[in-house]
């Protein structure tokens, strides 16, 4: 990511919660020397409840959550959900419901990786992709999402006319697609055994069944 000019530096502040925390302290402040509470440096105690809260307001640390997040082989499944899980609160809505999607599907992947790979079902092209969007696709995209304040991100157009809200969106409906399309590959095989045992069954059944005994009771005579 190339690093990001002065103006795009001063764009994000001003949307940033730390900017408007102080923002609405500084108000507060006015309206106590507006109201006669305070008249002498009321400069100066204005000046310091901007500080105080654009300071001492916490730093959004989800996109950092997500960056940092391990990811190991025998735990994939279970630590993917913990990693959307600490995330969830700082994303859209619709973007959360695709990532739940995700999620879903990741869960019925990773668990039988070894085995979809062991028997020939799952290419090592789509065993690639399950495990870079787990290790890096996925976290990656959330932490880019995640370093940007929530106002910013809503509401400033971006330079292709969306906001960085609907490219979130467009992004994880590409990586789910995307899991989806392996996910069907790789169990395709499966359902088609399926349904070849139960054709088997069925004339296996039916030939037992032509060649049993007819009792006298059920023959009439």
């Amino acid at each position: 990511m190339p690093p990001l000019t002065l103006s795009q530096r001063l764009t994000l502040f001003l949307y940033s919660t730390n900017n408007i925390v102080g923002c609405l302290l500084a108000l507060g402040g006015l309206g106590l020397f507006f109201g006669g509470v305070f008249e002498a440096y009321w400069w100066a105690i204005v000046a310091g409840l901007y500080g105080a809260g654009a300071l001492a307001w916490p730093r959004n640390d989800l996109a950092r959550t997500a960056e940092r997040t391990e990811l190991s082989t025998e735990l994939l499944a279970e630590q993917v959900r913990r990693l959307i899980d600490s995330v969830a609160k700082g994303l859209p809505k619709e973007a959360l419901e695709v990532l739940r999607r995700i999620q879903s599907t990741l869960s019925e992947l990773l668990p039988r990786m070894n085995e979809l790979r062991d028997r020939g079902v799952i290419s090592a092209k789509d065993s690639f992709t399950v495990l870079e969007t787990v290790r890096r696709y996925l976290p990656d995209t959330l932490a880019a999402y995640l370093r940007l304040p929530r106002l910013y991100a809503q509401m400033q157009t971006l330079g292709d006319g969306r906001t960085a809200s609907q490219v979130l969106l467009d992004q994880l409906k590409v990586l789910d697609s995307s899991l989806e399309a392996v996910a069907k590959s790789a169990f395709t095989g499966d359902a088609e055994a399926l349904v070849t045992n139960g054709r088997f069954l069925q004339a296996k059944f039916a030939e037992r069944a032509t060649f049993l005994p007819v009792s006298p009771a059920s023959s009439g005579t």
